[in-house]
């Protein structure tokens, strides 16, 4: 392979995945969309960015039967936001601490908690998701539900796909 050339070869010369040049940019985007989370607005002392994750799953899990009764446990948040249930169980905790939500022993499995949400964990779900939310949807009103679709589903491939290559390199 020449400097020039950007495919990733077999010893055979043929293309075998993705152009170099093209992992490049999709390596600049990523970057691009971490500098998109850094422009949300300040969150309160205390009060981290997977805090607001932890909420708006609870929120979310807890809809259908509403907020007022805990249905969300932390297996339900961790597989929502599509990570490990341990870091789930130290963010809840400490989010219990700040009171945000509260946990509820189960009533027909004791090792079980179920989870809500407090006035305070509402109200930085109304302005950190609902309303932030909504003045997006103005901001990047150019850009369409599509365009929207195909980097969701182009990221969501990509970090399944290097999550693999880096468990099969530590196995």
């Amino acid at each position: 392979m020449t400097p020039s050339d950007n495919r990733a070869t077999t010893h055979a010369d043929e293309p075998t995945g993705l152009p170099v040049d093209d992992v490049r940019r999709l390596l600049d985007a990523c970057w691009k969309a971490k500098a998109i989370t850094e422009l949300m607005p300040a969150l309160p002392a205390g009060i981290k960015p997977r805090y607001i994750h932890v909420i708006d799953a609870v929120w979310h899990l807890n809809r259908p039967n509403g907020q007022q009764y805990g249905t969300a446990r932390v297996g339900d948040v961790s597989a929502f936001l599509g990570v490990t249930t341990p870091s789930v169980t130290k963010l809840v905790g400490d989010m219990a601490d700040l009171g945000l939500l509260v946990k509820h022993a189960d009533q027909t499995d004791r090792r079980a908690v179920t989870l809500t949400l407090t006035g305070r964990g509402l109200d930085l779900r109304r302005t950190y998701v609902e309303e932030y939310h909504a003045h997006l949807s103005r901001v990047l009103a150019g850009i369409t539900a599509d365009q929207c679709e195909t980097v969701v589903r182009t990221l969501t491939e990509a970090l399944r796909l290097m999550q693999g290559d880096m468990r099969a390199r530590e196995s």
